[in-house]
């Protein structure tokens, strides 16, 4: 019942899609000619045709029609973008095959900016009222979350945000669990019969969070919960790796499942290191004026170099020189023996809030991350990427874990997931997992809302 009331609602969000895209196609004609002229000719019915086709194909396709709870807006903007992009390419590429000679170029191009307006405009009121009403109560669902420590991080994203409408029934899990998270929800001990529960308790999913999952245990609650039409759900972190980097090698006529540690997706690689040069090159044309202003800034308020260099790991071990606006004192690397004891960081890196090395520009450049600016420089010679792990001190490398150095399996980047999500309050073996996570489910997609997240975080001025 539930399946079919989703597909019948992903059906009619398609077809929203759909006029929303023949609304801004004739928009894009009233803007044009000053008049509609809706099928008034041949080519108008073509052209009308092709949009209901390729829309309604399309947003089925980048499943722009499913409603996620937990889908943050970055997302929904890139498949907005994505759909409009794609589906006007493809408009063009059918008005050229087609020799719908009365349909202008610059028609379309302005069709597919309305387009891409309109549509998020209308998923951006449409999520924000789902948000608000599962807030306040509705639309929730029941679960019961079994798990251990590794179902921490997860229970404080559904504590936090109350928007995505899940209500925690009960939690069977560890002490551990139960000390951080008693008071939200009853804890039940891991005998506990979990059909009865079911029984006495109005519950829509089981969500199973272990580090090292029981086969046996899994079997069973599947077997339960699709007898009963209880949507089950499961984390391991076996799933990082099998997202996208799990394909068959056949050794003569023998397979073999083949796990990568790196991001296979050639073409979407290439999009990532076009993307980078492109963005770097405009980034250093167009502020280069703010350059100029920083360097000045920086000489006038203390001594010392404009900016500061610094040898960094890259790729697979590389060494390479990483570029910066300076933002302490000349002596900066002498005085940092002395302040070691007031690291605020775990692990091999130092970090400290009220930094006295700090000069007053230093403090507004990372403040707003300006600082950063410089190293789209790394970008453009090749040994940096705009989003990636940050780039470690040699020194920090000598005291990683072994499953830390894995972090050093992708081009390091200007910014990273750490950095979009509270830097500093972060100890440092999550800010790890952070980064080997991020590799494991790297995507466009996945960069685009990072690069969001960092415009936002520069607006707000989270840099420390």
């Amino acid at each position: 019942m539930l399946r079919e009331k989703a597909r019948v609602v992903n059906n009619f969000l398609a077809i929203v899609d759909v006029i929303i895209a023949v609304v801004s196609y004739n928009l894009a004609v009233f803007i044009e000619l000053k008049h509609l002229e809706p099928l008034a000719n041949k080519d108008s019915i073509i052209i009308h045709f092709l949009l209901v086709f390729l829309w309604y194909i399309l947003a089925k396709a980048l499943r722009l029609n499913q409603l996620y709870r937990s889908r943050p807006y970055s997302v929904v903007l890139f498949g907005c973008l994505s759909l409009a992009v794609v589906g006007t390419s493809a408009l063009i590429l059918f008005v050229w095959i087609f020799d719908l000679y009365s349909i202008d170029f610059s028609r379309l191009l302005l069709f597919g900016v309305i387009d891409l307006i309109l549509t998020f405009g209308v998923k951006m009121l449409h999520y924000s009222f789902m948000k608000r009403a599962r807030a306040q109560g509705f639309n929730t669902l029941h679960v019961i979350v079994i798990g251990d420590h590794t179902a921490r991080s997860f229970l404080r994203q559904i504590v936090k945000m109350k928007e995505w409408g899940y209500r925690i029934a009960a939690i069977i899990g560890t002490e551990e669990l139960e000390q951080e998270f008693g008071a939200v929800a009853p804890f039940l001990p891991a005998n506990t019969n979990i059909e009865q529960l079911l029984r006495n308790k109005t519950i829509d999913e089981i969500i199973y969070c272990k580090e090292t999952p029981s086969i046996q245990e899994i079997e069973d609650l599947l077997q339960l919960t699709s007898e009963i039409g209880v949507v089950f759900r499961m984390y391991s972190s076996f799933f990082n790796m099998l997202t996208n980097k799990t394909h068959l090698h056949y050794f003569g006529t023998t397979p073999l499942l083949t796990i990568s540690n790196t991001p296979l997706n050639y073409l979407e690689l290439r999009v990532k290191a076009a993307f980078d040069f492109l963005f770097s090159a405009f980034v250093v044309i167009v502020f280069s004026p703010i350059y100029v202003l920083l360097a000045l800034a920086i000489k006038l308020d203390s001594k010392g170099p404009v900016f500061f260099k610094q040898k960094r790991v890259g790729l697979r071990g590389r060494k390479f020189v990483l570029f910066k606006f300076r933002t302490m004192v000349k002596n900066a690397e002498e005085l940092k023996a002395t302040l070691m004891q007031q690291n605020e960081m775990d692990g091999p890196v130092f970090k400290m809030t009220n930094d006295p090395r700090i000069t007053r520009v230093g403090r507004f450049l990372r403040k707003t991350s300006l600082d950063e600016l410089p190293q789209f420089f790394n970008v453009l010679i090749g040994d940096m990427s705009i989003i990636g792990p940050r780039p470690p001190l040699p020194d920090e490398v000598k005291q990683y874990k072994r499953w830390q150095l894995r972090r050093l399996s992708m081009k390091p980047g200007i910014t990273c997931i750490w950095q979009v999500s509270g830097r500093n309050n972060i100890p440092f073996e999550e800010w790890m997992k952070m980064d080997l996570e991020y590799i494991d489910n790297w995507s466009l997609k996945l960069d685009f809302i990072i690069f969001l997240k960092t415009i936002r975080t520069m607006i707000r001025g989270d840099g420390k």
